[in-house]
Parts: structure tokens; sequence; C-alpha cells
């Protein structure tokens, strides 16, 4: 079975996609002359850990390798690679959503807030692994890009989603095709963004996932609760049952 179902729908394009993954993720890292270094993980009010400041400027302890390697840089920056993996917060089969990397020049560092540098990281190639597929990113389209609204809050919204609202979980799924129900033995919260909702379906031995869109793409977070409500009303209408 395919391992991604999609609706004929708005979806993030790969540059945002990216961006969203680097503003949001808990899983960074750094690799430079053969040593890897985590960088900072954010939490809700936190600074991101990757911005963009004519490249990639990247925060991370003052006293961490990453940084006494940058100090070292030559002039032109020294090779590395930053790499990142999204990872479903809610538990399901498969849960890794994508994986970037991207390659370029670290030059070195400056001080900034909370014992804390910036490195700026000249982007050479970007990656992006998803949906079994790999996208190179060009880095002008990603510096243009910006990141889901929703991406920072995407790990609360979908936890509590899946813990306290399982009925509003069961009604998306009048909004599935019927063909794709069968057999499901778990059906679950996947990911979520400006454009929809992506449901998991999880079979005995395989899974899809479905995109359920918004009418319009939000703006602010704050909207994803009136979007929802609106999905799980449409999915009450009759004559929603594909």
């Amino acid at each position: 079975m395919s391992d991604s179902v999609t609706a004929a729908a708005l979806k993030p394009t790969h540059p945002e996609r990216v961006r969203s993954l680097l503003a949001a993720s808990t899983s960074l890292s750094v690799i430079a002359n053969g040593t890897r270094a985590d960088l900072l993980a954010p939490g809700p009010r936190d600074p991101a850990p990757v911005c963009f400041d004519q490249g990639l400027r990247l925060r991370t302890p003052a006293d961490g390798w990453p940084a006494r390697e940058a100090a070292c840089a030559p002039p032109g920056g020294a090779p590395a690679v930053l790499e990142s993996t999204d990872v479903s917060p809610v538990t399901v089969r498969d849960r890794v959503r994508g994986q970037v990397r991207i390659t370029g020049r670290l030059h070195p560092p400056e001080p900034a807030a909370g014992g804390t540098v910036t490195m700026l990281l000249e982007p050479r190639q970007i990656s992006l692994t998803a949906d079994g597929f790999s996208t190179l990113v060009d880095p002008a389209e990603l510096a243009a890009a910006r990141p889901d609204p929703v991406a920072r809050f995407e790990t609360a919204l979908l936890l509590h989603l899946a813990e306290d609202h399982r009925d509003q979980v069961a009604a998306l799924t009048r909004l599935v095709h019927t063909r794709l129900l069968l057999g499901v033995a778990r059906v679950t919260p996947y990911a979520l963004d400006r454009y929809g909702i992506v449901l998991r379906l999880e079979y005995h031995r395989a899974h899809c996932d479905v995109r359920l869109a918004f009418a319009e793409p939000l703006t602010d977070v704050d909207q994803v609760g009136h979007r929802m409500h609106t999905l799980v009303a449409h999915s009450h209408c009759p004559g929603r049952h594909p």
C-alpha cells in the first residue's frame, strides 16, 4: 500500500517544509571535522536554534564543541553539515516524517544572549528526504520561504488532539474515502500545518497517510481550533461519506 495518500489540496512546498522543520526541530546536529554535536533544542518560548541572516545562523552554547570548532575556521569558513530529523510527536509506526541535510561553510561564532553564540553556515547544498523521495532545495528559495505558523506548536496540538479528542479524530475519518478505511486498525493525527491535517491510517502490516485540507490556509496558530471545528462539522454533513 502506498505510504502517502493526499487529496488534491495545497500542502507545504519543499522550501517551506525545510524552514518549518528547522524552526521547530528538537533533533538538530552539526557535523564538522568528523565530529557530531547537538544544537540547542528550543522550548515553547525559546528562540529557534536556526535563523536566517545572510545564510543559516546556528545558536549553540558558547563553551560547546561547535563554537570552538567554528572559532578555528579559516577565512572562507570550515566545511560543515547540518542535519535535522522530523519525528512525529504521536507514537505511530515509522515515525520519521522527514530529514534535512545541509552542507556548507561554517564561519566563526559571534556572542549572543544567555551564554550562547551564533555561527553563520553558508549553505551550498540542501536536501529534503520525505515521503520516500529526496529533493534538492535551492538556497535562495529556502531563504525566501517562511516557516509554517503552526510548526513550533504542532507537537502540543497533535498530542492534545490524540489524547483528549479521540471523538474528533473519529469524526474526521468520515471525510476519508471508505476504501481506505477497510481493515484499518487505528487512526492517528500524524501531522498538522497551515494547509490542513494529516491522518495516519494503520493496518495490520501497512499504513497510509491522508491529508484533509482546511477550507483556506490559516495565517496564525490561533486559527487552528476554528479550522478543526469546521472540518469536524463538515464531516457530519449529509452525504459526506465518500
